[in-house]
């Protein structure tokens, strides 16, 4: 990728880095919590704010967090699960004056629950009922998001991720896209340095896995390249302190993981990833994917490669399923969890992939990981 900027003022300034077509009106900006709430002031809207309690201590969050319709979410305690979102929306449905938009602040579980929230208002079962492709559903209130961790995606993408009583699965659907995403770098200063390591790591695998993939489009994986690109150098240079010029590269690289996933899909480190995550539920998604990755050497050979050199030269440990509570007990059950996971084994292994990931092959890759 060339010219990438180094400041806010070449970021703000930057042609569109993204080739696939999305969804989300991209509003770059030095003074994101100010812009957000003019524009909505603007445009005369009744908001709903949807903000991670981490931010409670950050001045800079101050005029969003003293907002009156707001719900914090504790994203550090689990990712967001369907009763998550019925409550959130019982609490929306019960307002005096209707609310028209659903704003998510936070990283990309925060704004996966405001996403959700906002089309499930429009639809009259529970959330659980929506986790799936191609379902039958209303279009609800916007949703806006003002990202404050960078990696996710989740600022664009038209999927909720979601953990249910039977399964982690997203509401993916077209409304679920943000109609608008405030994009302010700055607001990562605050972010620790293990969430901001383990985002950057899950924009990797998502742009290793989709320029991998068998069934993506020629766009997303244009826009794949580019971020592999980004968050590869970004990990490279060490993640440690907060330093402007990578949290500028962050948001790009963020942005082209959004873009990349509209068009094209993961593979088989994300379907691995998802049986563990319903075995943990305290595991972050992030780190499940790391786990996979680690245990994907002979599939992923470059990605195993750099995961060992990202998480030696940041001076983080190597994760282990086991640290999560996560063992030989678990394996029959995330071995049935990843077999559904047909698209990803699709755009892993092509239109053949039964023979490929069959039960035996994701048990041993789950018997490698649990032994570590």
């Amino acid at each position: 990728m060339k010219n990438v900027p180094a400041d806010m003022e070449g970021f703000l300034s930057h042609q569109p880095w993204w080739r696939t077509r999305v969804p989300t009106e991209i509003i770059r900006s030095r003074e994101g919590v100010g812009e957000l709430l003019r524009r909505l002031e603007r445009e005369n809207r009744n908001p709903f704010f949807v903000v991670d309690s981490v931010l409670l201590n950050q001045p800079v969050f101050a005029s969003l967090l003293g907002q009156k319709a707001l719900y914090l979410f504790d994203a550090s305690a689990s990712e967001p699960k369907t009763g998550d979102v019925d409550t959130v929306v019982s609490m929306v449905k019960s307002a005096s004056k209707a609310h028209d938009v659903v704003v998510g602040i936070g990283g990309g579980a925060t704004m996966d629950l405001a996403k959700a929230v906002g089309i499930c208002l429009a639809n009259p079962g529970p959330a659980q009922t929506y986790q799936g492709y191609g379902l039958d559903m209303k279009k609800g209130a916007d949703i806006w998001v003002l990202p404050t961790l960078s990696g996710t995606g989740a600022e664009i993408t038209p999927i909720a991720v979601l953990r249910g009583p039977e399964k982690k699965l997203g509401i993916n659907n077209p409304y679920t896209a943000p109609s608008v995403a405030v994009i302010d770098p700055g607001l990562t200063s605050g972010v620790r340095k293990y969430n901001r390591f383990f985002t950057l790591m899950d924009c990797y695998f998502h742009h290793y896995e989709i320029v991998n993939s068998r069934t993506s489009s020629e766009d997303a994986v244009s826009d794949a390249r580019d971020g592999l690109s980004l968050s590869r150098n970004i990990l490279m240079s060490g993640v440690g302190e907060f330093r402007m010029d990578n949290a500028v590269r962050s948001a790009m690289a963020s942005i082209l993981g959004g873009s990349s996933t509209i068009g094209g899909r993961v593979g088989a480190a994300h379907a691995v990833s998802y049986g563990l995550s319903n075995s943990g539920p305290a595991l972050p998604h992030s780190v499940a994917v790391t786990i996979s990755m680690l245990a994907l050497r002979e599939l992923y050979p470059e990605g195993y490669e750099d995961t060992v050199s990202f998480l030696r030269g940041n001076g983080m440990e190597v994760p282990k399923a086991g640290d999560f509570g996560i063992g030989a007990k678990d394996v029959e059950k995330m071995t049935k969890t990843a077999l559904g996971m047909e698209k990803l084994w699709q755009s892993c292994f092509g239109d053949r992939w039964k023979e490929r990931a069959t039960e035996e092959y994701i048990r041993e890759i789950y018997e490698r990981i649990v032994s570590l």
